[in-house]
This record gives C-alpha cells, structure tokens and sequence, in this order.
C-alpha cells in the first residue's frame, strides 16, 4: 500500500475519529522542504504558480494575494510582526502547495499561521494556530481590508433551508464575489464549520473567522478557510466544493444505493395528501397500505415511503413561542380534525419509537405489510422527554452515542433506508453549546453520521443552515438535503436553484420537497434537480402519464448527472435586474456527446421576459441542436449563436440542448422521456464520422420506447438485440423517430442492480453528409 492508498484508507474511516484522521492524513502527505526565510535585507516572501496567482507575507504581517490572469488583488494584516517566516513545499490531499510559514504574538497569544497556494490549482488554503489555551477566539485570519472594486457579492442567510442573496452574509457560508466579465472568487471556512463565520461586506472587508459566542478554545486549535479563483461563477463554484472535500477527506458518495436517489416514491410530509390525515375507518396504516395496493393496481411504480413526523412520540406543546403553524390548540394538536394522541402533536420527540394509534404492530410490521423501503422522519428532544435521564442531551439535541446507536439500530431492524433530520436550524438555535462550544455541534452531526453508516443508512438534512452543508461535506451517507421550503411550487424554484448550488458542491443532492404528480412543471425541475422525486397526491388524483415522463415502469428515475443549477448569466443578470429570467441548466455527460436540459422561467410577476442564451454559455464549443420540449421543434445552432427564449408571467420554457458531433447527428433519446439522454434509459452514446451508437436500456417489463433526433438526411437504423419500427423522417425539419423493442427472449441482466434488457442502435447518415453549414448554423 503506497502512502496516498494509506492516506485514503486512513480517511475513509470512522468519522467520530475525523478529526484525528485528518492530522494523519496530512502529516502522511506533507513533506516540507524549506525554501529561504526572513535575514537581513529580505522585507517580504512571495510564492506563486503557472496559473497566475501569487502569494506575498512581508515582515510586519502585510499580506497580499493576486490574480494576474483575473487582475485582482486582495490585501490584509495580521497586525503583527513576524518571525520564523519560511517557505516550503509539500503535498496534502488537495495537491502539491507553496508554502509561507509564520509566527507571531499578540500580547501573551503565541500564534502562528500558514498560506498555502496550490501549483495545478487556482486555490489557496489559510491556516491559524493558537498554540495556548484561549477562552476567546483568535481574530480572524485572513481579514482583507483592501478588494478589488466593482465586485457583485452572493452568499447565503442564516435562516431554514440556507435561502440565497446577492449579499455578503456573517456566517458559515461560502461566499461568492464576482465582476461583470464573469470573473470569480469563492471563500469560505474549510474546518470547524459549526462555530466558523465569514465576516464583512465583501467590498471594503472579506474575513474568515468565529462566531461571536465562541469560547473556551484548547491549546493548539487551528482553524483553516479555503479560497479558489476562476475566470465563469459556476466554475469557480465546482472548484471550491472539490476543493474543500478533498481537504476534508471525504470518500466516495453512497449516491448510487441510495432509494431516494434511484427511485419514485411517495411522501406524507407538509404538503402532501397524507400528511397528519388518514382516512379514519382505515386508520394510518391502513390508509398507506390501501394507497400502495392502490398504486401497484394502477401500476405506478413507488419504490419506498417518507414517514413524516406524525408517526412517533412527541410533546403537546413546541417548546417555543411561535404560533404552531396557525393552530392555537394549546393542547398542541397537529390536525384539530384527527383523534388526539401524542402522534398528533406539533412539539418535540419524547421517544422514537412508533405510536401504536398510526401502527398498531409496530414500525417493522408495517414495512414487511407493504414491502417498501422507509424514510424516517426525525425532530428535535423534548424538554420533557424521558432521554434527558438516559442520555447526554446538550439543548434540544442528543449529543450521545449510545443514543444514536440506539436509535440507528431501531430503524435498521425496520427496514428504514434513509433517516431524515429535520429541524436542523431550530435544534442549532436552541442548543446554545452549538454556537459557544467548539465541539458539540460537530459531535452531533459526527454521531448522526457514524451510526447510521455502520448500518450500512443513509441520511437527508432537512431545514438546514449553511453550517449544515459545509459540515456534510464530511459525511459519504449524507446523500440528499432539502433546498427548498416545504411543498415545493413555482414561488420556490429561484431558491431552490441557487441553493442546489450549494448542495451539490458538498457532494450532496438537493430535494425539492413533495408536489402532486399533476404538477408536470414542478415534476420536471425536481426531476432535473437529479435528486429524489416523490410526490403526495391523494389517492385516486395522481397522473401515471406524467410520472411515466420521469421514470421506467421500474420506478426508476431517468434523471441527468448534474443538478440544474443557475447558469453564470444568471448571476451576472440578477445584480442589474432582479426580476430578470432565472436560465438554469442540468447534465448528461456519455463523453462523445453532452446533452444540456436547458431550464428557463420569468421572475416578473407582471411583465413577459425574453432570455438570451448561447450553446456556449451551455459549455458546448462546437455546433449543437436546441430541441424546444413542449413545443416539439428545434433548431440548429453554432457555439456562439444566440438562442431567444420568449417567456410568459407563468410558464417555462424546457430547451434539451445536445451535440452535433462527427456523425452528423443529434440524438435526443428517449421522445416520452423529459430527461430523454439520462443514462438510466441511455446507457452510452458513442458518436462517429457519420455513424452514431447507443445502447437503450428496459425495465423488464417495458416493451418498447420511441428514440428521436435529428439528422441532415434519413438515418439508416441497424439493431442488436432487439428490432426498430419503420424510420419517421421530416425533410423540412431534420426530425427522425422510430419505435425501438428489445427481445423479449433474453432475460435481463442484474449485473449491474435492477435488472435491465440492453439494446445497441446503430444510426448512420447516409450521404455522410455534416448538419452544419458555418453560415446559417443548419442546412441538409
């Protein structure tokens, strides 16, 4: 095992042990050899990389970093002189660094600090130590004083759900600072996210410290904030979440076994039909086993169950002063129209054990009665829950890890697949050591995660802060978050977006919350968002036609690799005009061919809007065809051709945007699909001179699919595995169609997790002839 295989072993470990892991893993990694340091004549140091940044400490604590390729500068002070000033090189997780040691004391303080600038990356990594013990926190480190003009600030508040702003917020959130020519800065905090904050305005101050409650800090603590630079916003974005979870270690995600991610299902949370209701001669289990007999009847294809809060134990008032969302019952009921028990209450957890009112037989009988995988719901502990005198709680969260291997163990036994915690902002306000004391906030999210993944569980956030996402950049089984406030509809989406942002630099895949399956616009972007898709529809009211545009007859989602997210003009256009067009996009990468999902919608509530858009602010530096989803017609475009989205007060525009390549062609996958190229349906494209290839995969019981594209001549079809109907071809227009059927003869294959049929289509231009002309960008 060489010493970077040790490194990662070391760092995929335990995750209560995480921050012991990580001294190991650098001081595996970091070889320094010094370089020069301060003598007579030397006023400063300075270390750069091929890439244009630059680094300089002088000897009163002046220093400066640079861009030369973006033109910035940013200065600060550490308000100090220094001694011991070296420069060295070495290799951490992120990569080989340069390196500028120093010390320095402020007042009887022993501190000592470090800047480490990356040679193959744009990203530079701050570091303090305090060497004594401290009852307040060190300042902050590094504080610029001194900014680039005109820059555009971005970050997010400190509120549920982590809501975007065009602002610079004091938290532990990341900060985005931008210019006009799509420049880019990202910093945030890269340790210690609990009680970290970023301080300033982001236009006369940028500083990385500590929230102002902090104390008590052991000798040798230190604290790290990491920084990236680019030239486009969202590629700065991805570099600094690679970044800060490379530096935290983190693993391989559990993206691909978790039930969330993979398949349908239905949700009873705030918003949903079943949410605090059932139909009372049926009671709540049988409620939910009459509505999934329902579904396999009606063959929509549900793959597991959210259990909101209304299932377990809870107290009968909140345990804080907010009106219980417009029910003043002061008994606490949830739902005046129900029976009264302690499932229906609104306030906190007492036990987390299923009430028998909702299931009589208890959490894992149901399961086994409806055979579906479960998410359960969580909130906070109750004041006057009898775990205060078991465990060790810290405000209104349990800060113990016998409670956590308790509780883990229970809904293991269940058959639960994901455990959801709620609540996250209010368990953070009303634990006052989360926010005082270094370690309490993190033992929680650190416990949280450990036991559940030695269960083989994973985990969703719910009402996060920011803190929340920067901390569950160290956790592989944190698979999904919510980014949105609860029942997801058209008032949520510029949150949601921005907010998956976030999410998806963590490693983690954004939620929308539940909607009814009749909602096809809101069943698009959660599906495009490439999180869960579950909906909440009163039994007997759902739409199978729109649910079968999202998944295979298996319930499994077809759905791109990458999120939508807000696209860098979006940005740009939002600090000039808030009510501009919200022009967002999500991913399918088969290598030879990308297809953009080109999602757009008006932000005016009074006027129509018209959003501009070229392949290449898609990514695409060759010529592509924009298929316009709901209007059946396409277009083709070179690189820098702008594409004009015409967008009404209420309704979206949905482009699927993919390559022209080699072939000639543009296959646009599955027609009944709304992710038509996801490769849960489009397996591989392989893209030729004049000959295109797919492989198709089917659920076991699908018996066909109808594939589409374009083409500059008829394409000649060619099959294996399976047989193509007649060939549709539109002369006028370049649209090709044909029905395509595996062999029903071959078993599917399981090698891979839910058995699939594979079909390989051959397409080839006849006449070998390009789609493009340089001239009007489309001509056959």
């Amino acid at each position: 095992m060489d010493i970077f295989t040790e490194a990662h072993s070391v760092a995929s470990s335990r995750l209560h042990l995480h921050a012991k892991i990580k001294a190991k893993l650098k001081s595996l990694v970091a070889i320094y050899v010094v370089l020069f340091c301060f003598h007579a004549g030397v006023d400063a140091i300075s270390v750069s990389n091929a890439l244009g940044l630059s680094v300089t400490m002088d000897a009163n604590g002046k220093y400066t970093i640079g861009s030369r390729t973006l033109a910035w500068s940013f200065g600060g002070e550490v308000g100090h002189p220094l001694r011991n000033t070296t420069a060295a090189s070495g290799e951490d997780t992120v990569g080989r660094y340069k390196r500028i040691f120093f010390e320095w004391l402020n007042g009887n303080l022993a501190m000592s600090g470090e800047i480490r600038l990356y040679e193959e990356k744009s990203v530079i990594l701050f570091s303090e130590t305090c060497k004594n013990a401290e009852e307040m926190p060190p300042d902050p480190f590094p504080a610029f004083t001194s900014l680039p003009q005109s820059l555009y600030a971005f970050s997010y508040r400190q509120e549920a759900f982590a809501p975007p702003q065009f602002a610079a917020n004091d938290c532990s959130t990341p900060w985005l600072l931008f210019d006009d020519q799509d420049n880019a800065l990202v910093i945030s905090p890269a340790s210690h996210f609990m009680v970290a904050s970023m301080l300033g305005d982001g236009k006369n101050q940028m500083s990385s410290g500590f929230n102002p409650r902090l104390r008590n800090l052991p000798a040798g603590f230190s604290q790290q904030t990491i920084l990236s630079f680019g030239h486009g916003i969202n590629r700065t974005w991805d570099l600094w979440g690679q970044s800060l979870r490379e530096w935290e270690g983190a693993g391989p995600l559990h993206i691909a076994t978790d039930a969330t991610l993979k398949y349908l299902g239905y949700w009873t949370d705030n918003g949903a039909s079943l949410y605090y209701n059932f139909d009372k001669d049926k009671g709540y289990a049988g409620t939910l086993a009459s509505l999934v007999a329902h579904y396999r009847q009606k063959q929509i294809p549900i793959r597991y169950l959210q259990l909101d809060s209304w299932w377990y134990y809870k107290a009968a008032t909140s345990g804080d002063d907010r009106t219980v969302e417009g029910n003043n019952d002061p008994r606490g009921k949830k739902n005046p129209n129900m029976p009264e028990g302690a499932w229906n209450r609104y306030g906190g957890l007492l036990e987390y054990k299923a009430d028998p009112y909702v299931f009589p037989k208890g959490l894992g009988a149901f399961q086994k009665s409806v055979g579906l995988l479960l998410v359960a719901h969580n909130r906070w502990i109750d004041p006057e829950s009898p775990y205060r005198q078991k465990y060790t709680i810290s405000g209104v969260a349990a800060v113990d890890p016998k409670w956590w291997d308790v509780t883990a163990d229970y809904l293991h036994k269940a058959s639960v697949q994901t455990y959801e915690q709620d609540w996250l902002y209010s368990i953070y306000q009303r634990s006052p050591a989360f926010s005082s004391n270094l370690d309490t906030g993190q033992n929680f999210m650190d416990d949280m995660a450990r036991a559940f993944k030695e269960r083989g569980m994973t985990m969703q956030y719910c009402m996060p802060y920011p803190c929340h996402f920067l901390q569950g950049s160290r956790y592989d089984n944190l698979t999904t978050i919510r980014t949105s406030a609860d029942r997801f509809s058209r008032n949520r989406w510029p949150s949601f977006l921005y907010t998956s942002r976030l999410a998806y630099s963590m490693g983690i895949r954004p939620w929308s919350d539940v909607f009814n399956s009749t909602e096809i616009d809101n069943l698009l972007l959660s599906t495009l968002s490439s999180g869960p898709v579950g909906i909440g529809d009163a039994i007997g009211f759902e739409d199978k036609s729109n649910l079968l545009k999202v998944v295979r007859t298996d319930g499994v989602i077809v759905k791109p690799d990458v999120p939508a997210l807000p696209l860098d003009c979006s940005y740009l256009n939002a600090v000039h005009d808030d009510q501009s067009p919200l022009i967002s996009a999500a991913y399918t990468d088969h290598g030879d061919i990308k297809t953009a999902y080109l999602f757009a919608f008006n932000n005016s509530p009074t006027e129509a809007h018209e959003g501009r858009i070229t392949p290449a602010d898609l990514g695409f530096n060759a010529p592509v065809y924009a298929y316009d989803y709901f209007a059946g017609t396409g277009r083709c475009l070179d690189a820098g051709q702008m594409l004009s989205i015409s967008l009404s007060r209420k309704v979206p525009a949905y482009y699927i945007v993919t390559s022209i390549g080699k072939s000639g062609m543009a296959f646009l996958g599955d027609a009944n699909k709304l992710v038509s190229n996801g490769k849960q349906r489009i397996a591989w494209l392989k893209d030729e001179l004049g000959k295109m290839s797919a492989e198709v995969q089917f659920a076991p019981t699908e018996k066909a699919v109808i594939l589409h594209g374009y083409s500059a001549t008829l394409p000649e079809v060619t099959i294996k595995a399976g047989e193509a109907g007649p060939v549709q071809y539109d002369s006028v227009t370049g649209q090709f169609t044909f029905e395509l059927r595996p062999d029903l003869q071959i078993p599917p294959d399981s090698s891979q997790g839910d058995p699939v049929r594979f079909v390989t289509v051959i397409l080839k231009n006849q006449t070998n002839k390009l789609a493009i002309k340089s001239n009007n960008g489309c001509g056959r």
